[in-house]
């Protein structure tokens, strides 16, 4: 049984946190976070599958109050950098036999920015606008196992939610917090030298 190992993107493949996101819609709406937080969360779903476009989504969210229709996208694009550690902690594990891949809940413009050059190297891609599921719904582990029967999965994501919902469905998982951390728990599940 071959082994594969897919990791998110925003997080973990690339530098980023939710919270500077939050920050730029605080800053350009003038109102905290916290006011919209609960609709962002209820529609943000419908976003990552593809089934709304950015501009539907803040239409759906602020009921007429303006906003950059692309702030996500753009905040995105200026803020995240690669985690070149982590980014070659996956070319690594290629160069040891194993299958690479990525599963991420990404906006159709978001995916649109990323760099194809690095994920060309990837043999397994999962991006929830794609394949119309997002994590944690646990269809979308049903999706990956199915995709990817034969093989042994190691899944990586910073958020615990993704984290738990691929472990009910037997899949191994790793938190990820920082670089070091994820080398020590992967060469401890995969009994390879890193």
């Amino acid at each position: 049984m071959k082994n594969v190992i897919l990791f998110d993107v925003g997080g973990v493949l690339l530098r980023w946190k939710d919270k500077w996101l939050f920050d730029e819609v605080s800053q350009e709406l003038d109102i905290p976070f916290e006011k919209i937080k609960e609709r962002f969360n209820a529609n943000i779903s419908e976003l990552f599958i593809g089934k709304i476009s950015e501009n539907q989504f803040w239409e759906k969210i602020m009921e007429g109050k303006k906003i950059n229709p692309k702030i996500i996208s753009q905040t995105f694009k200026k803020r995240s950098t690669v985690n070149n550690k982590v980014l070659n902690l996956a070319r690594s594990m290629k160069k040891h036999g194993f299958d690479i891949g990525i599963l991420s809940n990404i906006t159709p413009e978001t995916r649109r920015i990323l760099s194809k050059q690095w994920i060309e190297e990837f043999d397994h891609v999962f991006f929830s606008d794609e394949i119309k599921l997002a994590k944690p719904d646990p269809e979308i582990f049903s999706y990956v196992k199915n995709k990817l029967s034969g093989h042994q999965i190691i899944f990586i994501d910073d958020k615990q939610e993704n984290v738990d919902a691929a472990k009910r469905h037997g899949i191994q998982s790793i938190l990820f917090e920082e670089y070091h951390a994820l080398r020590k728990d992967l060469t401890k599940q995969i009994l390879v030298a890193l």
